[in-house]
């Protein structure tokens, strides 16, 4: 009787220690992920610089939610996390990275960046020139104070990525990503991660419109 007691705390024991190194476990998992999107979120550029042949830097307005600096770290953390959460959807995570590292292959092309280069010289041309019209028909009072505020604003619109509306959500589902970390709430996970794949997926199409546009002309 005692030697089975004896068995019985020894398995406890055992049986405690394989929970107790689980625990760790799973705390080190998110922990790990925890940093990679803290990082991910102050490293997230809205801009990319496309240099020159001068190496002059030219500051292209382009979507927050495409995290270009991380490169293969953050698709590999990405991938961890829908392994976890919503393996499911593997298939369409690994298609839209893979559409990312295409885009990105092309913004790094020096072709396309001097492309892009000469297309944003044009384009602050095109809106210096448009705010002198502005400036002229206010001095000439063909247009209200009024009038010349709204086309302002309607002229600094044309340079955004993103509306305000679009950059709040994007806010709010950072913001929610990183307490369902912090808490690891698998099941707020397994809802926020369909809505980054979507954003994603947006953001890319965006991107290769983008891209087209410009070497268009």
């Amino acid at each position: 009787m005692k030697e089975r007691r004896e068995r019985g705390h020894s398995l406890d024991g055992r049986n405690s220690k394989t929970i107790s190194r689980q625990k760790r476990s799973d705390e080190i998992v998110k922990n790990v992920w925890l940093a990679f999107f803290t990082a991910l979120v102050l490293t997230m550029p809205s801009t990319v610089a496309a240099a020159g042949q001068s190496g002059e830097a030219v500051d292209v307005h382009m979507p927050a939610g495409h995290m270009w600096k991380h490169r293969a770290l953050d698709e590999q953390k990405w991938m961890e996390m829908v392994q976890t959460y919503t393996p499911e959807q593997i298939g369409e995570w690994k298609k839209v990275l893979e559409e990312r590292k295409t885009l990105r292959q092309q913004l790094d092309d020096e072709k396309v960046k001097r492309v892009i280069k000469a297309h944003c010289k044009q384009m602050k041309k095109e809106r210096e020139a448009a705010l002198d019209r502005l400036i002229d028909q206010l001095a000439d009072k063909k247009i209200t104070k009024e009038q010349f505020k709204q086309e302002l604003k309607q002229l600094h619109k044309k340079k955004r990525w993103m509306t305000k509306e679009e950059k709040q959500r994007l806010h709010m589902l950072h913001e929610q990503t990183r307490q369902a970390m912090e808490n690891n709430d698998k099941e707020a996970m397994a809802k926020l991660l369909p809505q980054w794949l979507d954003h994603m997926k947006k953001e890319n199409e965006r991107l290769a419109k983008w891209l087209q546009e410009v070497k268009e002309g």
